[in-house]
């Protein structure tokens, strides 16, 4: 029986990992035995480790680089690591801006299709800036398409972050999403939490499945998913011709990653942190890391996005680090200033 495969799909800090983090503690709980497939636009793994934190799930890590272009390459030699471990089902959390349907198609290649199946294309928005997306990425072509393309790709859409803006906002972003996709669940929620049980109807452990156990569709809030083109994403073509590249899915996106100073006393303030981020107003997209506060001995896992931080402790072992992602950053620009945090 084929391996079911869940794609998480959405823009840079829409909540795809925390979504993840709930899929991976239900799979365990259950009795199933999850892989991963992590894909990281910087050089440092940030997602990746917090899963393995929190969960203890092995992780395949792609990192520098988009796995529906720039790292499409290594994507059979993650997925083929994970087939070895004999998983009950695969999770592949895309980067921000990778383009889910191309995922979609390597699934299709004859080297995987026989051993996995696309199960469901999951998308998150981010209620707060979703409506912005066009105006202010309509220099990069390649990522507004990406961007519309992970919307008509999902089989379910999930509307993050909703409690944070008013219900006009939302009923203008449903009314946005149905115009590339007619048909898939719109779910409004806040901090990733839905009901996740149909997304796992239907896998079974490997030990107690049999010929006959079939995929259910089953309701999430009150609502029947729907599929089109009998198992495969929306819009999705044909499988891509071997020597035909792939079109990037952006060209002004950038990640910079910038470390601590290796001195003991080389810790920074939170607020301080917070302001450097906004220092660079709408061009810093996302920023995440393990970093060293100041009059605190623990290392402290940060995440901003759309404008917010959020602070949890972290057990990362390494030298601290962040992860800036955004529009035309200036990486020596960007590293000056950040030495000067410390000077």
């Amino acid at each position: 029986m084929k391996i079911p495969v869940i794609i998480l799909s959405g823009f840079l800090g829409s909540g795809k990992t925390t979504l993840l983090l709930t899929l991976l503690k239900e799979s365990k709980a259950r009795g199933l035995n999850p892989g991963v497939v992590m894909n990281e636009l910087g050089k440092r793994d940030v997602d990746g480790y917090i899963l393995q934190e929190h969960t203890g799930t092995s992780v395949e890590k792609l990192l520098d680089g988009c796995v529906c272009c720039s790292r499409k390459d290594e994507l059979p030699g993650s997925l083929n690591a994970l087939l070895a471990r004999r998983p009950d089902m695969i999770f592949i959390e895309l980067t921000g801006v990778a383009d889910p349907e191309e995922i979609a198609k390597s699934l299709q290649e004859p080297s995987f299709s026989e051993r996995l199946a696309l199960h469901y294309t999951v998308t998150l928005l981010d209620a707060e800036n979703m409506l912005e997306y066009n105006s202010r990425f309509s220099a990069d072509k390649q990522l507004v398409r990406t961007l519309r393309k992970q919307i008509s790709g999902a089989d379910l859409i999930i509307v993050n972050k909703s409690d944070l803006v008013e219900p006009e906002t939302l009923w203008k972003i449903e009314k946005a999403v149905r115009k590339y996709n007619a048909e898939s669940e719109i779910v409004f929620t806040h901090y990733s939490e839905i009901n996740v049980a149909p997304l796992l109807a239907g896998i079974t452990a490997r030990t107690s499945r049999t010929a006959a156990a079939q995929r259910s569709s089953r309701s999430i809030n009150g609502s029947v998913l729907k599929r089109m083109n009998a198992g495969q994403p929306h819009g999705a073509t044909a499988v891509q011709e071997p020597g035909l590249e792939a079109e990037p899915s952006y060209s002004q996106v950038a990640a910079v990653t910038l470390t601590f100073p290796q001195a003991e006393d080389s810790g920074i303030y939170r607020e301080q942190l917070e302001g450097f981020f906004r220092e660079w107003g709408g061009s810093l997209l996302r920023a995440k890391g393990h970093v060293r506060l100041r009059g605190q001995a623990e290392v402290q896992l940060v995440q901003f996005a759309g404008n917010r931080a959020s602070w949890e402790p972290s057990r990362y072992p390494g030298l601290p680090y962040v992860v800036f992602i955004g529009l035309h950053l200036d990486e020596q620009q960007l590293t000056e200033r950040w030495s000067a945090l410390f000077g």
